[in-house]
């Protein structure tokens, strides 16, 4: 991110916090403002250093009011895989978690309704990606405008350029002290901030104006230079850069901008000690931020002894190198991009970009395996935030190592990898990352790889791809049964009782998980994945319509991980003995469980989690009688697993969920039931789970706005046939409008990139909600919609 050192690093998708001084950029900011009456698209331009990031910031912060969805920032700069793209800018936006080859189709269903200014900063090294997501996202969301900072355009239709100049600087001979300018007030400020007291004065004020002019006016150059004055005179800093400006422009490439940048960062880079100068170019190998400790693990060596890394930091810090940043109570560093890269390019000249970058992989990759069987112990919330905090360098290590780790290390990394993305509810994304070790390696060594197979197997099933998790799961079995490997094989036919789950084979699913839990207990296995083979039981059993048993199978998985002081697989078995004991009869109690399920996976940012536990609550608080609380939740449901990108738990779960969609339209008639549903699915994810926890009463329904606020998601047109009169949701409305053009399911999961089985349930779903027995009936519905 090509920001200076006043701008706090955030990763929730709002507009980062300035925490010094905007300094000029009137002009700009004018001419951003008056391009968005005529455009969509406008792309600051302009070389490292000259303040696109800072200018884009501001101007969106001008701008936000005007839009109703508000203004979403995101950071590219640590992504390196344009197959993220789209996920990551979705994830910026609001949209949680896709597997990557929806999120682009998911990222513009998200955005089509929504009234949105969208900031994507430092595109140049994604610029192909960008440019095609603008291009989609523009055409098919009307109300989106994108202001993105690269230093090469998109080329798109519609785009709009402003090249960024550099402040305004004083010429020589023509300066007048009396008339303000941007780049003497920048030093000023910065010099200031650095040495309380100094200020700007008759005697100083000819050599700032020199050094500013010396500068070009570049914002990051003047920042450099304003952190000498700790050590030197204005005069000083001007002597001293004068010989490195004369010594870089005597080089015959580069435009006169990038020398004079080139000279303050080669001018800073003398101005460090030696070690310090190590350092800077061994840290360029970290993606993201990254804390104290993996800078000492990751940097030190003979050379550069641990014991000094820290020192080495701070006076990296006090001369604006490295930045200090503080995410969830961490102090944490990074580098500007312009500054990271120039530490690569020497770490490159040295000839050690390829140890270091090694040094990093094996740094991380021993952190998430270290993180693995701790993920079943009270230590498990510590892991799941190092996650968040170490995600961008997570991904840069998973790709280093795909192309150059060992086989066996590899499969280590990759089962610990995927089952933190996955305790995420990041599945999407866990399954494209095994997917990638799979396609890239084929068949992984030992028992990791067996069980690597049987993961990706579990997140294919999760988003009801139950083809591609047969043939995954084939390969495992025969693997384990070779092998004689006991663990393995648990871990398959849990996998297996799963997708027989999905598959509408509740007795199957029951047979094949009871032995997954025997296999498990023969081989000692103490996984976090374990006890979630109750979980599934419990499911299974209340979805068959045998509660009792359900109960006592969630209460064996409770009793283990409160036990060992886990809490993901303890909230599942919490929400689904809820549902459980609402079913048995009593959904006051079961809502009781479900709210406290809800909490932690709130807590462990679980967002499939969340979804499912707004789906059990809405059901029991249609039991109860509050039919609008209910289907307000269920709209919060639909619209959270849409974005997960994985599905209810099979057929039956469906049917079930259909009874109370059904009973809570009755209770309520269509309109209002339909007003209910469109609200919930508007909602802020915090404020669904406030109400859902029944920390904040939902309003109304009188008093409830007739449908999702202005330019927010809303689904389309829904109503009932002759059926329930329940509303289609947003899927199931696409889908309606790709049968009544003639498609067939298979036509349909190809154009939305999801598993044929998923359109096939779908279409079950319209069939039954609207009360029709066959596909021409959808077709007239909607045509007649339409």
């Amino acid at each position: 991110m090509s920001l200076t050192s006043s701008m706090v690093d955030v990763r929730s998708g709002r507009l980062p916090a300035e925490l010094t001084s905007f300094i000029g950029r009137h002009a700009e900011l004018a001419e951003i403002v008056r391009l968005f009456d005529r455009c969509r698209l406008v792309t600051l331009m302009g070389p490292g250093g000259v303040g696109k990031s800072r200018l884009a910031v501001r101007a969106a912060a001008r701008l936000g009011e005007s839009f109703d969805d508000g203004v979403r920032f995101a950071d590219l700069a640590a992504l390196h895989e344009p197959s993220l793209l789209a996920a990551a800018v979705g994830e910026a936006a609001g949209m949680p978690d896709q597997p990557p080859g929806a999120a682009l189709d998911a990222l513009v269903r998200h955005l089509a309704d929504r009234r949105m200014l969208l900031v994507l900063d430092t595109c140049e090294h994604l610029v192909d990606a960008c440019a095609m997501l603008a291009e989609v996202l523009l055409r098919n969301a009307p109300g989106l405008r994108i202001i993105a900072t690269s230093r090469r355009p998109f080329d798109v239709p519609g785009e709009h350029t402003l090249v960024v100049a550099p402040l305004a600087r004083p010429e020589p001979g023509r300066y007048d002290p009396a008339e303000p300018c941007e780049s003497v007030t920048l030093f000023a400020d910065r010099a200031a901030a650095v040495v309380p007291g100094w200020t700007l004065t008759d005697d100083n004020r000819p050599a700032v104006a020199l050094l500013c002019h010396r500068l070009d006016g570049i914002p990051l150059a003047i920042e450099l230079a304003a952190v000498q004055v700790r050590a030197l005179s204005v005069e000083q800093i001007v002597t001293r850069l004068d010989s490195r400006l004369l010594h870089v422009r005597g080089r015959r490439s580069g435009l006169p901008r990038h020398q004079t940048l080139r000279a303050a960062v080669d001018w800073s880079h003398e101005l460090c000690t030696p070690g310090e100068r190590l350092l800077w170019a061994r840290l360029s190998v970290f993606a993201g931020d990254f804390d104290l400790e993996a800078a000492e693990r990751v940097c030190a060596d003979e050379e550069l002894p641990s014991t000094e890394i820290c020192e080495l930091v701070a006076g990296l810090v006090a001369q604006s190198i490295v930045m200090r940043v503080d995410r969830g109570g961490a102090v944490r560093y990074r580098m500007l991009d312009t500054i990271r890269e120039y530490g690569a390019e020497r770490l490159a000249g040295a000839g050690e970009t390829e140890r270091f970058r090694a040094r990093a992989f094996d740094w991380f990759a021993a952190m998430v395996q270290a993180a693995g069987p701790e993920l079943a112990t009270p230590a498990q919330p510590h892991w799941l935030a190092w996650f968040r905090r170490e995600q961008a360098n997570v991904r840069d290590m998973f790709d280093y190592g795909i192309r150059s780790a060992g086989d066996e290390d590899l499969a280590r990394t990759a089962l610990a990898t995927g089952r933190v993305f996955a305790l995420q509810g990041l599945i999407g994304e866990a399954r494209h990352w095994s997917a990638r070790v799979l396609e890239s390696r084929g068949e992984l060594p030992g028992p990791d790889g067996t069980e690597v197979l049987a993961l990706t197997g579990l997140l294919a099933v999760l988003q009801n791809d139950l083809d591609d998790a047969r043939g995954l799961l084939r390969r495992a079995e025969e693997r384990a049964v070779r092998h004689e490997d006991l663990r393995g094989l648990g871990y398959v036919r849990e996998v297996q009782g799963v997708a027989a789950l999905y598959a509408d084979g509740p007795d199957e699913a029951t047979r094949l998980l009871a032995e997954a839990h025997d296999l498990h207990a023969r081989s000692g296995t103490a996984d976090v994945l374990v006890p979630i083979t109750d979980v599934f039981l419990a499911v299974a059993c209340a979805l068959g319509g045998d509660p009792a048993t359900a109960v006592r199978h969630a209460g064996e998985a409770l009793r283990a991980t409160e036990a060992a002081g886990e809490l993901w697989c303890r909230s599942y078995a919490l929400c689904v003995r809820g549902l459980a004991v609402a079913l048995g009869g009593d959904p006051a109690a079961g809502l009781s469980d479900l709210r406290a399920g809800l909490r932690m996976k709130n807590d462990l940012d679980d967002r499939l989690g969340v979804a499912l536990a707004f789906d059990m609550a809405g059901c029991c608080l249609v039991m109860l009688g509050d039919a609008a609380g209910g289907a307000r939740l269920l709209g919060a449901a639909d619209r959270a697993r849409d974005y997960t990108g994985t599905s209810l738990f099979g057929p039956q779960h469906r049917l079930l969920r259909g009874v109370y969609e059904a009973q809570a339209a009755e209770t309520l008639g269509d309109g209002l039931y339909r007003r209910a549903y469109e609200s919930g699915a508007a909602l802020d994810a915090g404020v669904a789970v406030a109400e859902a926890l029944g920390d904040r009463p939902a309003p109304a329904l009188g008093d409830a706005a007739p449908g999702a606020p202005p330019g927010t998601a809303r689904s389309p047109e829904q109503g009932g046939g002759a059926g329930s009169g329940q509303p289609l949701t947003r899927r199931e409305t696409e889908i309606a409008a790709l049968v009544a053009e003639g498609r067939t399911n298979r036509e349909i999961a190809e154009r939305l990139v999801i598993a044929k089985r998923t359109v096939d349930s779908h279409v079950e779903h319209i069939l039954a909600k609207l009360g029709f027995s066959s596909r021409t009936q959808i077709a007239a519905w909607y045509t007649q919609r339409s």
